[in-house]
């Protein structure tokens, strides 16, 4: 009987090893997911920070930083981009306070500003007359003298 005691205090003992083993990986498990968890709000407040540093220095005529001319520049193919969504779906987007409205509304329905088409500066040249194309060509007499 005592090989079956023994036994009974191996196994008991293995057991209560394996529950504290158990309780301390779930508490590292546990700090573990507490650190990312602040770490991933420090790198939010560095991204809040640095945006609000280009916020107020986006302007500037030499940045400190050449990232903020690649960030303006990224910003300004994101607007354009958007806006050929926008004409895509028939909409297009208010130069004021960049609501997306209908292609042939007149006015922000937002903020109530006269809608401009978002590609008018992007009119096409028009081509030019028949007239004056005629007078920029030489006639064929004239080049051989």
């Amino acid at each position: 009987m005592t090989f079956f005691t023994k036994l009974g205090e191996t196994i008991s003992a293995t057991g209560k090893d394996v529950s504290q083993k158990a309780k301390e990986l779930t508490e590292i498990a546990k700090l573990n997911m507490d650190v990312k968890t602040k770490e991933d709000f420090v790198v939010k407040q560095y991204m809040e920070i640095g945006k609000q540093y280009f916020e107020l220095h986006k302007d500037d005529e030499e940045p400190f930083f050449e990232e903020i001319g690649l960030i303006k520049d990224a910003l300004s193919e994101i607007d354009q981009l958007k806006a050929e969504i926008a004409e895509l779906k028939g909409k297009k987007k208010c130069s004021q306070c960049g609501a997306v409205v209908e292609q042939d509304s007149i006015y922000c329905s937002k903020c109530g500003v006269k809608c401009e088409s978002i590609f008018e500066e992007e009119a096409v040249k028009p081509m030019p007359q028949e007239e004056e194309v005629e007078e920029t060509i030489e006639p064929e007499d004239a080049k051989e003298d």
